[in-house]
């Protein structure tokens, strides 16, 4: 009989790989090498069947058969276990495959951080045709590729017996040889023991493979853990941090204790209830011949020895708490001696109602000093705000004047006036102008509307800013000065005030009756 395969090298389906050459082959011996490719592959007990998928049958003429599947026309309540016996090897093995997990060793050249990589895969082993496929999970930034590691082919054995691999080649625990590669097998899923268990030569137990260098640096992440105690002691470093009892906060805010101290000069303890903290004042007095210095101790909790702990492990307890300050008995801050020698009344009150102690009061008094009544305010330059320029006269460092808050929300409206000029001259009588006082801040703004061919610029005439009623013992713009038909003086501009808009007598109606 005539083959009908071709005499090429590559398209003899029995060519042997490590053959060098590609010499003819005689008709014969390529009919007895095929005949060896068409021997019924060998057929296995297996643990269980597979459920049968049946197609759905919506779309038929006649819903009492299937579609076409391996039996043509078969219908749904039909015996199959007659149909079995009948069966090729390859329906029976149908989607039977066996799972494994293995490893192999690869050397990597030219990195310091590894000399070889352990690269695990995943083989499958499919009874139906006695085929395998392997793949290899993907790992981040492997740098190697990674996915299909072989397609599903029939492999051979690496003992030159010219026979594929069978079920009977995969053993845990031991190697085997796959175009190359040593795979060392490792695990299995639970379907693969069983059936090798139904064949009597049940897999060993699985293992976990060893780690490599790329592994254990670089895909084992670092889960830190939480040191709630060196949080907190981190953020109230920085002057932050939540108190320990929101409670204790809530009920004793703004609650201090005052205790006056003696340590070579007299100075003042506060002690504040909300989160245990202390502070110390020095008493400054006038012509006292010291360096005034705001705080002896700035406010911070107070360790009862002068040794801590590491940052962060020094409990609430290694703390002065209020009953530790006794009248009379000394207070060791930082190895320094403090005599306590009274408190005020709110302190005396509170170890009365908290200890029952009774807490004699005295000490000295705070230095209060006296407000200089010689300070002459003068006049105003008309440069900026008047108020931010007050601020250099009753401070060095001036602070920004504060506003109004409630006032600047609930006022967000504007008075809109017509006004012209109060004037004799012939160029200015006819100039008209928009006069807006704005309620939140009580600023005024004088705009000029354009007007062709009058040769003025038109636009903004004066600053949005608070101005002074010459004709009110100089005090700033109310609504009460803005009445039409009635003249004002701003910034020393006549002006007469001839009509507003609609809100604004709405507004005036309303509020000025």
């Amino acid at each position: 009989m005539a083959s009908a395969f071709p005499k090429l090298p590559g398209f003899v389906p029995t060519q042997e790989i490590d053959k060098p050459n590609f010499r003819k082959v005689s008709s014969t011996k390529q009919e007895q090498n095929r005949e060896v490719n068409h021997l019924a592959n060998k057929e296995y007990p297996v643990p269980r069947k597979q459920p049968i998928q049946i197609p759905p049958q919506s779309g038929m003429f006649n819903p009492d058969y299937m579609s076409t599947t391996h039996a043509m026309h078969l219908p749904k309540n039909a015996n199959n276990d007659s149909e079995e016996l009948y069966q090729p090897s390859w329906v029976k093995m149908d989607r039977h495959v066996l799972r494994f997990s293995g490893y192999f060793k690869e050397a990597v050249v030219e990195s310091a951080l590894e000399n070889y990589r352990i690269r695990k895969i995943t083989l499958f082993y499919y009874l139906e045709d006695h085929s395998l496929s392997i793949t290899e999970p993907k790992q981040e930034n492997s740098g190697v590729p990674q996915g299909a590691f072989l397609k599903r082919q029939k492999v051979l054995r690496a003992d030159d017996s010219k026979t594929f691999i069978l079920p009977e080649d995969f053993r845990i625990n031991r190697d085997i040889i796959i175009f190359g590669k040593t795979i060392r097998l490792f695990d299995c899923d639970q379907y693969t023991r069983e059936f090798y268990e139904l064949q009597g030569i049940p897999q060993e137990p699985s293992f976990v493979p060893q780690s490599d260098s790329f592994e254990t640096k670089t895909m084992t992440k670092f889960i830190p853990q939480k040191d709630t105690v060196m949080k907190d002691y981190l953020e109230h470093k920085l002057g932050g941090g939540k108190v320990t009892s929101q409670k204790q906060f809530l009920e004793n805010d703004r609650k201090v204790l005052k205790f006056y101290v003696f340590s070579d000069i007299e100075y003042i303890l506060h002690y504040y209830l909300a989160d245990d903290t202390i502070e110390i004042k020095e008493i400054n007095s006038a012509n006292s011949g010291r360096v005034p210095f705001p705080m002896m101790l700035r406010r911070q909790k107070l360790p009862r020895k002068f040794s801590l702990n590491q940052p962060g492990q020094t409990y609430a307890e290694d703390f002065i708490r209020p009953q530790d300050i006794q009248y009379g008995q000394p207070l060791i801050i930082y190895n320094r001696k403090f005599l306590i020698n009274g408190c005020d009344q709110f302190t005396r009150q509170y170890y009365f109602d908290k200890f029952n102690v009774d807490f004699p009061l005295g000490g000295q008094e705070e230095y209060v000093q006296q407000e200089r009544s010689n300070i002459i305010i003068p006049p105003h330059n008309g440069i900026g705000d008047e108020q931010d320029s007050l601020g250099y006269i009753y401070r060095l460092q001036p602070i920004p004047p504060k506003k109004d808050f409630f006032k600047w929300v609930d006022n967000q409206v504007n008075l809109r006036f017509l006004a012209m000029f109060n004037t004799t001259k012939p160029e200015d009588k006819d100039r008209v102008f928009v006069i807006t006082f704005f309620l939140n801040d009580d600023s005024l703004l004088v705009y000029e509307p354009t007007v062709r061919n009058s040769g003025i610029p038109d636009g903004k005439f004066l600053e949005k800013r608070k101005y002074k009623n010459v004709n009110n013992n100089n005090e700033f713009f109310t609504p009460g000065d803005l009445i039409v038909g009635n003249e004002v003086q701003i910034n020393g501009w006549r002006f007469q005030l001839l009509d507003c808009d609609e809100f604004t007598k709405k507004w005036y109606s309303e509020n000025f009756k």
